[in-house]
C-alpha cells in the first residue's frame, strides 16, 4: 500500500491529477475518506522532506557530459554517456524522477509498424516515405532500433513481448483520471536512474534550465536555477533531451496554428519548449514544427480527467467514421496513419473546438473491450464514453444527430448520404477517403471532439549523431539532442508517427554515446 500511496501523491504532486481526484483515490486505498485524510499529513511531509534536499543552493559544477531533462531521451543519453566512460550530470525541473511525457507513457515499442529487427533498410525507407525526414538521421534510428531492446534488458528494465517490439513495463494499474498506465514510465524511469547511478552519474531535480553557455561558437554547458539561485553547470558536452512545446500556447499558436492552443494538453505539463527555446538562442536550425503527435478524445476531455489521455477513438475513426465541421461537412481525408493525421488538419484549423466524428453501430461494435492487445487494460471508447457519460449521441437518422450535436442538419444529412453514395463506388472527389470505407447504416453515433497534443514532432534539426545543427546545417559544437526535442524524424501528411519511446530511446542514445567521445576530444 505504501508505494501505491506513494505513487498517487507523487502524480498530485506534479498536477497531473486535480486535488479531489487525489483525495478520491486516497479514499479508496486507505479504506476510506476519514482514514485518507488522517494519511494526508504524513505524506506533505515527507514530500516537503524530499524537497528540502532537492532545495539546497545550487552551486557551479563542471561534468564531460551534461543532460538537461531526464525522461527516457535524457535518461538514455546519460547512462550511454555513463557506460562510455563519461563523468555525466542529469537535470530535471521537475521534483520527482522526472515529469516528462515519459511518466504517462503505455510504454509501447513501436518502430514506425515494422518489427524492431527489421532491416535498417526497411526501416528507413517507410521514415522517408512520410516527406519531411532528413535522410541521415533517419538512417542512424533505422540502423540502431535493433539495439534497444537488448539495451534496455541490461539495464533491467522489464520487457512484455510483441509482435513489433514489445512494451516497458507491462504491469501497471491504470488511472481512472487521468487514464493512464501509472506504473510504466515510473517503473523504467528508476531503473534508468539506477544505472546511471551505478555508472557514476548524478541526477538532480528541482534544477530548471536557463540558458545555454556558448564560447567562441561552442556550447559549453547551460546556466540553471533552482528556487532564486542561478549557478553555471559547465560541460564538454550538452545534450537537450527537456521534450517538445505541446504545453507553450504562444509556441503552438506560432508553429501549430492559431487554434492549437485550444487543443487538449494530453501529455505532461513540463513540456513547455525549453529545448527549443535554448536551441534557437544559439542559432540552431528548427524544422518539423508545424507538426505533433496525438489523438482525437472526446470534447468532455477539456473539463473531465477520465476522458484523457484515453480512451482515444482512431478505431472508431478507421471504421469508416466520418469528421464533419460545424456546417455538417467533411473537410480532411479521415484515415492517415490512424487519426494522427486529420488530428493535425483539425489542430492546424481556426476552430478545433468544432468537430464532430459520426459513426454507426458497426463502428460502435468494433471498438468494444480492449481492442488493443499491446495496450492491455487501457480503456476502449465502447463502453467507456457510453457508462462515464462521455458525450455520445445516439439517434436514427442524420437530422436528429445534426440537432443533438448542434451543428447543421441539412449539411449533415447532405454529407452523409454523399459519402454513402462515394463509399459504395470507391470514387471520392471533393474531400479524399483513404482506406476502404464502407456506407454509414443507422442508428447514428455522434460524437464532439477535440485534438489531443501528446507532444510536438518539431524542434532543432540534428544528424545521425544526435548533433544540432545551425542554418547551414553544420553542427554546433558541443550541442546534442534527442526524444520529443528533435526535429528531422517524425511529421508530414499521414502523420509520420515513428514511436515516441523509440525516438526517445534510439536518438537519446545516440546523444549519449557521441556526447561522451566528443568530450574525450574536447
Amino acid at each position: 500500500m505504501e508505494r501505491k500511496v506513494t505513487a498517487l501523491y507523487g502524480q498530485y504532486s506534479r498536477g497531473d491529477m486535480s486535488r479531489r481526484v487525489f483525495l478520491g483515490h486516497l479514499a479508496q486505498i486507505a479504506g476510506g475518506t476519514a482514514a485518507a485524510l488522517t494519511m494526508l499529513p504524513a505524506l506533505e511531509a515527507q514530500a516537503q522532506s524530499r524537497a528540502a534536499a532537492q532545495t539546497e543552493p545550487l552551486s557551479d559544477l563542471a561534468c564531460d557530459v551534461l543532460v538537461l531533462g531526464g525522461g527516457l531521451a535524457g535518461s538514455a543519453a546519460a547512462v550511454v554517456a555513463a557506460q562510455n566512460g563519461a563523468n555525466v550530470v542529469l537535470l530535471d525541473k521537475s521534483p520527482d524522477v522526472a515529469g516528462g511525457n515519459s511518466v504517462m507513457t503505455s510504454g509501447f515499442l513501436y518502430f514506425a509498424g515494422r518489427r524492431y529487427d527489421s532491416p535498417p533498410a526497411e526501416l528507413y525507407d517507410t521514415v522517408m516515405a512520410n516527406g519531411v525526414a532528413h535522410p541521415d538521421l533517419a538512417m542512424a534510428w533505422a540502423e540502431n532500433c535493433s539495439l534497444v531492446i537488448p539495451w534496455l534488458l541490461g539495464c533491467g528494465v522489464s520487457l512484455r513481448d510483441g509482435e513489433q517490439g514489445g512494451a516497458l513495463e507491462p504491469v501497471s494499474e491504470i488511472g481512472d483520471g487521468p487514464v493512464y498506465r501509472k506504473d510504466t514510465g515510473t517503473k523504467t524511469l528508476n531503473k534508468l536512474r539506477n544505472c546511471l547511478t551505478r555508472h557514476g552519474g548524478v541526477a538532480m531535480t528541482r534544477v530548471e534550465a536557463v540558458s545555454l553557455i556558448r564560447e567562441n561558437g561552442r556550447v559549453r554547458g547551460v546556466i540553471a536555477r533552482r528556487g532564486q539561485r542561478e549557478a553555471s553547470f559547465r560541460a564538454r558536452s550538452t545534450v537537450l533531451t527537456a521534450g517538445g512545446f505541446s504545453n507553450n500556447k504562444e509556441m503552438l499558436r506560432q508553429h501549430v496554428g492559431p487554434g492549437a492552443p485550444l487543443c487538449k494538453l494530453r501529455g505532461s505539463v513540463n513540456s513547455t519548449g525549453d529545448s527549443l527555446r535554448m536551441a534557437l538562442e544559439v542559432d540552431a536550425k528548427a524544422v518539423n514544427l508545424k507538426y505533433f503527435y496525438g489523438h482525437l478524445l472526446s470534447l468532455n476531455a477539456l473539463t473531465d480527467d477520465r476522458f484523457w489521455p484515453f480512451p482515444r477513438v482512431d478505431g472508431i475513426v478507421s471504421n469508416s467514421g466520418i469528421l464533419v465541421d460545424r456546417q455538417g461537412n467533411r473537410f480532411a481525408d479521415e484515415h492517415r496513419d490512424g487519426d494522427i493525421g486529420v488530428t493535425n488538419d483539425l489542430g492546424r484549423s481556426n476552430d478545433p473546438l468544432g468537430a464532430s466524428l459520426i459513426f454507426d453501430q458497426e463502428a460502435w461494435d468494433s471498438v468494444r473491450g480492449n481492442p488493443d492487445p499491446a495496450r492491455p487494460g487501457e480503456p476502449a471508447p465502447n463502453p467507456w464514453l457510453l457508462e462515464k457519460d462521455g458525450g455520445l449521441h445516439i439517434r436514427p437518422t442524420a437530422e436528429q444527430l445534426a440537432e443533438s450535436l448542434g451543428i447543421d442538419r441539412f449539411g449533415l444529412a447532405r454529407t452523409i448520404e454523399t459519402f454513402n453514395r462515394q463509399a459504395e463506388t470507391g470514387n471520392f472527389t471533393g474531400v479524399p477517403r483513404s482506406g476502404s470505407p464502407r456506407p454509414l447504416r443507422g442508428p447514428l453515433y455522434g460524437l464532439k471532439v477535440v485534438p489531443g497534443i501528446t507532444f510536438t514532432m518539431g524542434g532543432p534539426l540534428v544528424n545521425g549523431r544526435s548533433q544540432v545543427l545551425n542554418a547551414a546545417e553544420e553542427p554546433i559544437p558541443g550541442l546534442f539532442a534527442g526524444g520529443d526535442a528533435i526535429g528531422g524524424l517524425m511529421g508530414g501528411y499521414n502523420g509520420g508517427y515513428t514511436g515516441g519511446v523509440t525516438q526517445a530511446l534510439t536518438t537519446g542514445m545516440l546523444a549519449g554515446k557521441n556526447a561522451a567521445a566528443l568530450s574525450r576530444e574536447a
